[in-house]
Protein backbone atom coordinates (compact mmCIF):
# COMPACT_ATOMS: atom_id res chain seq x y z
CA UNK A 1 0.00 0.00 0.00
CA UNK A 2 3.22 2.52 0.78
CA UNK A 3 4.37 1.93 -2.58
CA UNK A 4 0.98 2.28 -4.48
CA UNK A 5 0.53 5.41 -2.68
CA UNK A 6 4.13 6.72 -3.70
CA UNK A 7 3.25 6.10 -7.24
CA UNK A 8 0.09 7.60 -7.20
CA UNK A 9 2.18 11.18 -5.16
CA UNK A 10 4.72 10.71 -8.07
CA UNK A 11 2.81 10.14 -11.18
CA UNK A 12 0.55 13.34 -9.93
CA UNK A 13 3.78 15.96 -9.42
CA UNK A 14 4.92 14.77 -13.01
CA UNK A 15 1.83 15.51 -14.11
CA UNK A 16 1.56 18.68 -11.78
CA UNK A 17 5.15 19.76 -13.45
CA UNK A 18 4.05 19.21 -17.25
CA UNK A 19 0.78 21.17 -16.48
CA UNK A 20 2.53 24.01 -15.07
CA UNK A 21 4.60 24.51 -18.17
CA UNK A 22 1.30 23.91 -20.50
CA UNK A 23 -0.26 26.62 -18.03
CA UNK A 24 2.64 29.69 -18.50
CA UNK A 25 2.73 28.64 -22.28
CA UNK A 26 -0.91 28.86 -22.98
CA UNK A 27 -2.38 31.85 -20.80
CA UNK A 28 -1.37 34.53 -18.28
CA UNK A 29 -3.46 33.65 -15.05
CA UNK A 30 -3.18 35.47 -11.88
CA UNK A 31 -4.53 34.30 -8.19
CA UNK A 32 -6.01 36.07 -5.55
CA UNK A 33 -6.45 34.13 -2.24
CA UNK A 34 -4.46 31.40 -2.17
CA UNK A 35 -3.96 32.23 1.53
CA UNK A 36 -8.00 30.74 1.75
CA UNK A 37 -6.69 27.34 1.51
CA UNK A 38 -6.73 24.94 4.57
CA UNK A 39 -3.42 23.09 4.68
CA UNK A 40 -4.99 20.14 6.26
CA UNK A 41 -8.19 18.74 6.81
CA UNK A 42 -10.82 17.46 4.45
CA UNK A 43 -11.61 19.98 1.80
CA UNK A 44 -14.40 20.40 -0.62
CA UNK A 45 -13.08 22.27 -3.17
CA UNK A 46 -16.42 23.78 -5.41
CA UNK A 47 -15.38 26.14 -8.60
CA UNK A 48 -17.39 27.00 -11.85
CA UNK A 49 -16.62 25.11 -14.86
CA UNK A 50 -15.68 26.55 -18.58
CA UNK A 51 -13.23 24.35 -20.09
CA UNK A 52 -11.33 21.50 -19.95
CA UNK A 53 -8.44 23.62 -18.81
CA UNK A 54 -10.11 24.18 -15.35
CA UNK A 55 -8.88 21.01 -14.19
CA UNK A 56 -5.48 21.33 -14.96
CA UNK A 57 -4.98 24.93 -13.71
CA UNK A 58 -6.38 24.45 -10.25
CA UNK A 59 -3.74 21.59 -9.95
CA UNK A 60 -1.41 23.72 -11.06
CA UNK A 61 -2.13 26.57 -8.55
CA UNK A 62 -3.41 24.51 -5.37
CA UNK A 63 -0.18 23.85 -3.45
CA UNK A 64 -2.19 21.25 -1.53
CA UNK A 65 -2.71 17.63 -3.43
CA UNK A 66 -6.10 17.50 -4.74
CA UNK A 67 -8.05 14.51 -6.22
CA UNK A 68 -11.15 15.39 -9.00
CA UNK A 69 -14.43 14.26 -9.99
CA UNK A 70 -13.86 13.29 -13.51
CA UNK A 71 -16.30 12.35 -16.12
CA UNK A 72 -16.03 8.16 -16.60
CA UNK A 73 -15.55 8.74 -20.43
CA UNK A 74 -12.26 10.01 -19.67
CA UNK A 75 -10.88 6.75 -17.92
CA UNK A 76 -10.88 5.14 -21.44
CA UNK A 77 -9.26 7.74 -23.21
CA UNK A 78 -5.63 6.76 -24.55
CA UNK A 79 -2.73 7.98 -21.64
CA UNK A 80 -4.92 10.51 -19.76
CA UNK A 81 -7.21 7.50 -19.02
CA UNK A 82 -4.15 5.76 -17.69
CA UNK A 83 -3.02 9.01 -15.63
CA UNK A 84 -6.58 9.08 -14.18
CA UNK A 85 -6.20 5.66 -12.35
CA UNK A 86 -3.50 5.94 -11.90
CA UNK A 87 -3.45 9.26 -9.79
CA UNK A 88 -6.48 7.74 -8.02
CA UNK A 89 -9.03 10.32 -9.85
CA UNK A 90 -13.10 9.69 -8.79
CA UNK A 91 -15.01 8.14 -11.81
CA UNK A 92 -18.18 9.82 -11.87
CA UNK A 93 -21.28 9.02 -14.84
CA UNK A 94 -22.53 11.92 -15.43
CA UNK A 95 -26.79 12.45 -15.46
CA UNK A 96 -26.93 10.17 -13.03
CA UNK A 97 -26.55 9.61 -9.20
CA UNK A 98 -23.12 8.21 -8.80
CA UNK A 99 -23.07 5.77 -5.54
CA UNK A 100 -20.04 4.78 -6.32
CA UNK A 101 -18.09 8.43 -7.12
CA UNK A 102 -19.74 9.39 -4.20
CA UNK A 103 -18.97 6.92 -1.59
CA UNK A 104 -15.14 6.90 -2.86
CA UNK A 105 -15.30 11.01 -2.42
CA UNK A 106 -16.27 9.94 1.37
CA UNK A 107 -13.73 7.79 1.87
CA UNK A 108 -11.02 10.35 0.62
CA UNK A 109 -12.45 13.21 3.03
CA UNK A 110 -12.51 10.55 6.14
CA UNK A 111 -9.12 11.02 5.14
CA UNK A 112 -8.28 14.22 4.94
CA UNK A 113 -7.80 14.92 1.77
CA UNK A 114 -9.10 17.73 -0.41
CA UNK A 115 -11.25 17.03 -3.31
CA UNK A 116 -12.45 19.39 -6.69
CA UNK A 117 -16.18 19.03 -7.77
CA UNK A 118 -17.64 21.07 -10.21
CA UNK A 119 -21.18 21.52 -9.02
CA UNK A 120 -22.53 22.41 -12.55
CA UNK A 121 -21.58 18.96 -14.10
CA UNK A 122 -20.36 20.30 -17.25
CA UNK A 123 -19.10 23.19 -19.19
CA UNK A 124 -20.38 26.54 -19.24
CA UNK A 125 -20.04 26.74 -22.83
CA UNK A 126 -21.51 30.51 -23.11
CA UNK A 127 -19.01 31.95 -20.19
CA UNK A 128 -22.49 32.23 -18.19
CA UNK A 129 -23.01 29.73 -14.97
CA UNK A 130 -25.96 27.18 -15.01
CA UNK A 131 -27.81 25.62 -12.26
CA UNK A 132 -26.08 23.28 -10.31
CA UNK A 133 -26.52 19.35 -9.33
CA UNK A 134 -27.31 18.95 -5.43
CA UNK A 135 -24.44 16.16 -4.78
CA UNK A 136 -22.06 18.72 -3.68
CA UNK A 137 -24.21 19.47 -1.05
CA UNK A 138 -25.02 16.00 0.25
CA UNK A 139 -21.32 14.65 -0.52
CA UNK A 140 -20.66 18.30 2.14
CA UNK A 141 -22.91 17.38 4.84
CA UNK A 142 -22.26 13.71 4.84
CA UNK A 143 -18.70 14.50 5.22
CA UNK A 144 -18.57 17.51 7.51
CA UNK A 145 -15.51 18.96 5.38
CA UNK A 146 -14.73 22.32 4.57
CA UNK A 147 -16.09 23.69 1.71
CA UNK A 148 -13.43 26.21 -0.43
CA UNK A 149 -15.27 28.59 -3.45
CA UNK A 150 -12.75 29.34 -6.45
CA UNK A 151 -14.43 31.64 -9.56
CA UNK A 152 -12.49 31.27 -12.36
CA UNK A 153 -12.76 34.17 -15.94
CA UNK A 154 -10.99 33.43 -18.75
CA UNK A 155 -10.25 29.76 -19.47
CA UNK A 156 -12.66 29.30 -21.81
CA UNK A 157 -10.88 31.03 -24.63
CA UNK A 158 -7.41 28.88 -23.76
CA UNK A 159 -6.41 27.45 -27.04
CA UNK A 160 -9.45 28.09 -29.22
CA UNK A 161 -7.57 29.93 -31.60
CA UNK A 162 -4.72 31.48 -32.66
CA UNK A 163 -6.26 34.88 -32.16
CA UNK A 164 -7.20 34.36 -28.70
CA UNK A 165 -3.97 32.56 -27.65
CA UNK A 166 -2.20 33.64 -24.60
CA UNK A 167 -5.31 34.89 -22.95
CA UNK A 168 -5.55 36.74 -19.78
CA UNK A 169 -7.16 34.37 -16.92
CA UNK A 170 -8.06 35.01 -12.77
CA UNK A 171 -8.81 32.95 -10.64
CA UNK A 172 -10.14 34.17 -6.98
CA UNK A 173 -10.21 31.55 -4.01
CA UNK A 174 -13.30 32.60 -1.80
CA UNK A 175 -13.04 31.92 2.34
CA UNK A 176 -13.33 28.46 3.49
CA UNK A 177 -16.90 27.41 5.26
CA UNK A 178 -18.65 24.57 6.84
CA UNK A 179 -22.09 24.57 5.34
CA UNK A 180 -25.36 23.36 7.38
CA UNK A 181 -28.61 21.76 6.69
CA UNK A 182 -31.11 24.37 7.56
CA UNK A 183 -33.59 23.73 10.28
CA UNK A 184 -37.47 22.84 10.08
CA UNK A 185 -36.40 22.36 6.07
CA UNK A 186 -37.32 19.25 4.34
CA UNK A 187 -34.28 17.59 3.06
CA UNK A 188 -34.39 17.70 -0.22
CA UNK A 189 -35.18 21.14 0.00
CA UNK A 190 -32.55 21.88 2.36
CA UNK A 191 -29.79 20.09 -0.14
CA UNK A 192 -31.15 22.67 -2.65
CA UNK A 193 -31.01 25.29 -0.48
CA UNK A 194 -26.92 24.74 0.62
CA UNK A 195 -26.18 24.27 -3.13
CA UNK A 196 -27.51 27.31 -3.93
CA UNK A 197 -25.79 28.88 -1.22
CA UNK A 198 -22.47 27.24 -2.65
CA UNK A 199 -22.90 28.35 -6.29
CA UNK A 200 -23.56 32.20 -4.36
CA UNK A 201 -20.58 31.82 -2.77
CA UNK A 202 -18.82 31.17 -6.60
CA UNK A 203 -20.87 33.97 -8.41
CA UNK A 204 -20.35 36.81 -6.06
CA UNK A 205 -16.38 36.69 -6.82
CA UNK A 206 -17.20 36.93 -10.42
CA UNK A 207 -18.36 39.94 -12.93
CA UNK A 208 -21.86 40.26 -12.77
CA UNK A 209 -22.16 39.68 -17.05
CA UNK A 210 -21.02 35.98 -16.29
CA UNK A 211 -23.47 35.05 -13.08
CA UNK A 212 -26.10 33.25 -15.13
CA UNK A 213 -28.62 31.92 -13.08
CA UNK A 214 -26.81 33.22 -10.12
CA UNK A 215 -26.80 36.48 -11.41
CA UNK A 216 -29.24 37.74 -8.18
CA UNK A 217 -26.45 38.44 -5.64
CA UNK A 218 -28.40 41.57 -4.35
CA UNK A 219 -29.91 38.91 -2.08
CA UNK A 220 -26.61 37.32 -0.83
CA UNK A 221 -25.84 37.52 2.89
Amino acid sequence: MGARVKLDALYYNICRAFFWLAAHLTSRYTVRGLEHVPETGPLLIVANHLSWFDPMLLGVILQRRAWFFTKSEIFNWPLIGWICRATGQISVHRGASDRAALEQALAYLREGKAIVIFPEGTVERQEQMIPAHSGVAMLALRSGATVLPIAHTGTRRVMRTWRSWFPRVTIQIGTPYVPALPEGMARKTGLEVVTQDMMQHIAEMLPAEVRGVYRKLEQFP
